[in-house]
């Protein structure tokens, strides 16, 4: 392993002009696996399943019961998680069309059969397909009437046919940029086409960017999701649903806590760049391709495309805590499980956080960085877990997206 590990960084550029595209740790990563570190996206899917599963029912009411309906997840992933948006809306389906039959008291309808379901994952070229195929037998998808089929490709291109989908998921995807934004020397906002290192010692937008920085960003997230709902609207049926979930913020400039989770492995890069275990150069280099939006950002877009009708915006925050275990009683146990706390969120949260960001981090940085790299964020994650004014304070704003294709 780690002379093949050897070769694949000997072929990776580490310039920092070349965009990193966005992956997750495969399974040869084993613990650090993103399959087994993607506890918290089920969370967060978790938190909109009643809302999606009612609008599948409610699609296929709207559509007249049709005899075959398309279900598409861009980002599908792999592990646990991989089929779960899909099954939710298969599931939702096929109850629908059961109570319509009368199976739940809507008696006096005619009966019409159980739609064939064509269910298409999407994600990029590199995800193992192969192991979410493996998942299907013990699924909701498994039986007749469901077929399901890979579709690899980055979803801010087209991927389907046109007017071919009726029910289009995204979950936990669209923070994650087609590429990092440029950042540029300019004078009164006019780029001199020089690059610079803006945002230098950070990795992402922070409370004290220079607001260049955050227009960058801003401007690299709106081409990108103006390029994905074009595809999407080329593909989607009239009516049809897009349901996507992905990390937000509140407010049009962002808090510290909006960015800590960069702001923290930014300080530990800095910390090793200090200690010459990294050139520093590249850390004023990296910019991560990612970008949690605020809802003025996403109101823009939409209104600019024109093709989507908003059903629903909704924020929420997840917390990483309930995935711990806590005493089920009251007594001395549950101070010493308060005294942990910090320690178990910041174990769970490095690992969650590598598993997604190692892979476009190391091709940079390189393998050599990794272990320490993230043995140092853990250590900073969990002196923000204890600080007095951040106490166990891990929540992550999300916004749920209801868009409906409008019939022109």
């Amino acid at each position: 392993m780690d002379e093949q590990r050897r070769r694949e960084q000997e072929q990776t550029t580490r310039s920092a002009s070349a965009a990193a595209v966005p992956r997750m740790n495969t399974s040869r990563e084993g613990e650090m696996s993103y399959a087994n570190n993607s506890r918290f996206q089920g969370v967060i899917a978790s938190a909109t399943r009643k809302a999606r599963r009612e609008m599948a029912a409610a699609l296929y009411r709207a559509r007249g019961r049709p005899a075959a309906m398309a279900i598409a997840d861009l980002g599908c992933a792999t592990g646990p998680n991989a089929l779960l948006n899909v099954s939710d809306a298969v599931e939702a389906v096929r109850a629908e069309c059961a109570r319509l039959n009368g199976g739940g008291g809507g008696g006096g309808t005619t009966e019409a059969p159980s739609p064939e379901l064509h269910v298409f994952l999407n994600d990029l070229p590199g995800n193992d397909f192969n192991a979410v195929f493996r998942l299907l037998p013990s699924s909701p998808l498994a039986g007749g009437g469901c077929f399901v089929s890979a579709w690899p490709g980055s979803f801010y291109g087209r991927l389907f046919p046109e007017a071919s989908l009726d029910y289009v998921v995204s979950s936990s995807s669209l923070h994650f940029l087609s590429k990092a934004p440029k950042m540029v020397k300019g004078i009164n906002g006019r780029a001199s086409g020089e690059e610079d290192h803006l945002n230098k010692g950070r990795l992402y937008i922070s409370e004290r960017s220079p607001a260049a920085v955050l227009e960058a960003y801003r401007r690299q997230f709106q081409s990108d999701l103006s390029a994905f709902l074009a595809c999407r609207a080329a593909e989607t049926k009239p009516g049809g649903l897009l349901l996507l979930t992905f990390v937000a913020r509140r407010t049009p400039l962002p808090t510290a806590h909006d960015c800590y989770l960069w702001d923290l492995l930014a300080d530990a890069l800095m910390d090793m760049a200090a200690a010459d275990l990294v050139d520093e150069e590249q850390v004023h280099g990296f910019n991560a391709p990612y970008y949690a939006p605020c809802p003025g950002d996403l109101a823009q877009v939409i209104g600019e495309d024109g093709s989507f009708a908003v059903k629903a915006m909704q924020l929420f925050e997840t917390s990483r805590r309930q995935l711990l275990s806590r005493p089920a009683t009251k007594d001395a146990a549950d101070d010493d499980d308060e005294e942990e706390l910090p320690r178990k969120l910041a174990v769970e949260t490095a690992r969650t956080i590598r598993a997604v960001v190692e892979p476009m981090l190391r091709a940079h940085f390189g393998w050599a960085a990794m272990d320490g790299l993230f043995c140092r964020y853990r250590f900073l994650l969990e002196e923000y877990y204890r600080s007095k004014s951040t106490r166990n304070k891990d929540d992550i704003t999300n916004v749920f997206l209801a868009l409906e294709k409008k019939h022109h």
